[in-house]
């Protein structure tokens, strides 16, 4: 059956993880990643699950607001726009209308920065 890999998404079999590697969800080449390009790539991930959220919540925002912060310039780009987006509309429900009808710029923020990759939306 094997274990899905949290870094690179992958489903692999059970001799690709490690001892740790099984616990923590992350395979052996993986693992072998710099310690902080692993961390850049779970904050990312962390900002597109914030994204996929029913509710922004205020602590998520205090989160963002961490994440903000950060000397990585990528992940305080996204954060900042994900930022953006629970201050306009935190609810999930019709958010993107909200933002395309009334907040063309934050959407051209996250189709510009590859945010919204995943999602199928015509813009």
């Amino acid at each position: 059956m094997g274990h899905w890999c949290r870094i690179c998404d992958n489903n692999l079999p059970n001799e690709k993880f490690s001892g740790k590697g099984h616990r923590n969800h992350i395979c052996k080449k993986c693992s072998q990643l710099p310690k902080k390009e692993r961390e850049r790539i779970e904050r990312i991930d962390e900002l597109r699950g914030f994204l996929s959220q029913s509710n922004i919540s205020k602590k998520n925002i205090a989160r963002l607001k961490h994440l903000v912060s950060l000397e990585d310039e990528d992940v305080a780009k996204f954060a900042n726009i994900v930022l953006e987006v629970a201050l306009a509309h935190p609810r999930k429900k019709k958010r993107l209308s909200f933002l395309k009808r009334e907040r063309k710029d934050i959407i051209k923020k996250l189709k510009d920065s590859e945010l919204l990759f995943w999602m199928e939306i015509d813009f």
